[in-house]
């Protein structure tokens, strides 16, 4: 294809309404033109600008009176009928006042219009310049939406000086028309909402019992269970978007929190012609799965994919401000698997794996180098030893690196390493010996972080960036885990058949308190964001403990057999969860008052995230 043709398709490419013969000729031909493949990134630049601009949902009365004023039968071209007191639709409307501009939809926008009625134009509908590139393509993408916004200011302009000045021709019209089918439809209102995944889709379920439960993703993919949410923009309580990897054709895609814009992200996780279905049950499948991770600010995502089909991962990363992506490059031929940025967003550490060698390499994506943290965690003493938790600390003025070495269920050492922009001083171990589990807490220890251990005896050791403290012995614990602060950790002792007796052990003080008996480790018990309160479940009843008085809630009013917990972030004592059995369905539950709003009366698997609709 010449840069002439590609460019006159690039809108319906972005929008993906081209056939599959001419979207693979404007892939192939993205890779080797730079020309084109700018053009691509304006458009995508405007995409997103177009994304971020409020939106605004008037309400039924507003909506009734703009639709049957006569300024907007004159500006959509609808002639209402008064014979027989109907509606004439798409009817053009001739006018010989030359000094009134004529207002058209621009046809080929770049807009979304799924929500909108296929009869009727969309008067915010961009179209692109066909021939733009550069900068002169540059301006003239700006002139045209700068054009468009100010069509759409003046429109609205009309409209509400009319409407603040009726008319007596307005309010004497009983000849009004019907809003178009899709703008009738109700807007997710904004406001902190959950989600949650069923029936390979994600949903997104209201806080407030405003409006239903809502799909957020399209009825063709399949969502696989690593989802991830954006985090929280500046001023902000949870994240905007969600990235999914459509297991059916395998592809990353983002996601506004209210369902909107669904975009699918290049390159493809796997080779063309390779069957994705094949490929989820092999060891390069679940590395790509668990390969989602956003940037602290929100602003790229990592992700990783085998697309040039030689059985390695590679690291791409993705920008949510201008639609591109682009190839980490690597020092080696090898895979790259467990993403995770670094507290200022700048830097993406990752294990790296190398003829046989497990090492850790940091990438910035500022100047786009590599950093060498260590270049083999494995020895010949040791040859299948792997990085088994890789993490940052939060601090930003001295980010620093800390990892774990060795198999599943058996930790022989925890290292460290402070990375900056010149250098890195070399890798610290932390502490070696044996343990069956190691979690990592970033808030804990001022920022600097700290590690639980779980030692082959049951010990309970706390390990901060140079001291280890001793919180119990022969506990046999198991199932440890921080609370968000890290001044807690809740426990199981002898745990059998998913089940044992639940600890709360104070961090600070020592003190080690016996909560209940017989509970449940699936789901498991679960934190409130201001690490006050724990939400736990046994065979038959769900309660709450109150970490300040160490005392335990009454069972709440629904019985059955639970399956997610999650706390709200911006409701203390509101609570997301899903019954799988006895009271089943999901459930938004005030635990101050316990009162339960039955929300939906199926179940689901898998965790509950939060959202924010701006």
């Amino acid at each position: 294809m010449s840069c002439e043709q590609v460019k006159g398709l690039l809108s319906a490419y972005l929008d993906k309404q081209l056939a599959l013969e001419d979207c693979r000729n404007v892939t192939i031909h993205l890779q080797e033109c730079v020309e084109c493949k700018q053009t691509l990134a304006d458009f995508r630049h405007l995409d997103a600008l177009l994304a971020s601009f409020p939106r605004v949902g008037p309400d039924a009365t507003l909506r009734k009176r703009i639709f049957s004023s006569p300024e907007y039968l004159e500006i959509t071209g609808t002639l209402a009928a008064r014979t027989k007191g109907e509606t004439v639709p798409y009817k053009r409307v001739q006018t010989s006042d030359w000094n009134r501009p004529q207002l058209v939809s621009l046809p080929g926008g770049r807009l979304h219009a799924s929500t909108a009625s296929p009869t009727v134009p969309l008067l915010t509908a961009v179209s692109y310049p066909s021939r733009s590139h550069g900068s002169r393509g540059l301006r003239a993408i700006r002139f045209t939406l700068a054009a468009a916004v100010l069509l759409a200011l003046g429109v609205g302009g009309l409209i509400s000086w009319n409407l603040w000045h009726p008319q007596g021709q307005l309010s004497t019209n009983t000849h009004s028309i019907i809003p178009p089918a899709g703008l009738s439809q109700p807007l997710v209102p904004a406001g902190t909402r959950f989600v949650f995944q069923r029936d390979n889709a994600l949903w997104s379920a209201p806080t407030d019992g405003g409006t239903g439960i809502v799909r957020l993703t399209p009825t063709n993919v399949v969502v696989a269970t690593t989802w991830t949410v954006r985090p929280a923009l500046t001023g902000r309580s949870a994240g905007n978007m969600l990235a999914y990897i459509d297991l059916q054709q395998g592809f990353v895609h983002t996601v506004r929190s209210d369902g909107q814009n669904d975009t699918l992200i290049q390159p493809s996780l796997f080779k063309s012609g390779t069957q994705p279905s094949s490929m989820w049950d092999t060891a390069l499948g679940a590395t790509i799965l668990s390969g989602l991770s956003w940037a602290k600010n929100g602003s790229q995502l990592a992700f990783l994919a085998d697309a040039q089909g030689n059985g390695q991962t590679g690291l791409y990363i993705y920008s949510t401000g201008t639609g591109e992506t682009y190839r980490v490059p690597l020092p080696f031929q090898g895979s790259v698997a467990h993403p995770v940025w670094s507290p200022d967003s700048t830097r993406v550490a990752f294990v790296f794996t190398h003829d046989n060698q497990v090492g850790i390499l940091d990438y910035n994506t500022q100047n786009h180098g590599i950093l060498t943290i260590v270049s083999a965690v494995n020895s010949a003493e040791h040859p299948n030893d792997t990085v088994l938790t890789l993490d940052w600390s939060t601090s930003a003025d001295t980010p620093s690196l800390t990892w774990s070495v060795g198999t599943a269920k058996h930790i022989h050492s925890i290292w460290q390493e402070r990375v900056g922009l010149d250098k890195s001083a070399p890798e610290k171990r932390l502490i070696e010996g044996s343990f069956i589990e190691a979690t990592y807490n970033s808030s804990c220890h001022a920022g600097a972080g700290s590690w639980l251990l779980i030692t082959e005896q049951g010990d309970i050791l706390r390990l901060d960036a140079s001291t280890t403290t001793r919180l119990g012995r022969n506990k046999s614990a198991r199932s440890a885990q921080w609370s968000p602060d890290g001044s807690y950790v809740d426990y199981f002792e002898t745990p059998a058949l998913d089940m044992g007796m639940l600890h709360l052990l104070n961090t600070q003080t020592g003190s080690d308190t016996l909560i209940a008996p017989s509970v449940t480790d699936n789901p498991a018990p679960t934190w409130s964001v201001n690490s006050q309160n724990l939400i736990y479940a046994t065979s038959t009843h769900i309660l709450i403990v109150n970490v300040q008085s160490n005392k335990t809630s009454q069972p709440l009013k629904l019985q059955g057999v639970a399956s997610t917990f999650s706390w709200s972030l911006t409701t203390p004592g509101q609570v997301a969860l899903s019954m799988a059995d006895g009271q089943q369905g999901i459930y938004l539950l005030d635990t101050q008052h316990d009162t339960a709003i039955q929300l939906d009366t199926d179940s689901l698997q898998g965790p509950i995230m939060w959202t924010q609709v701006p």
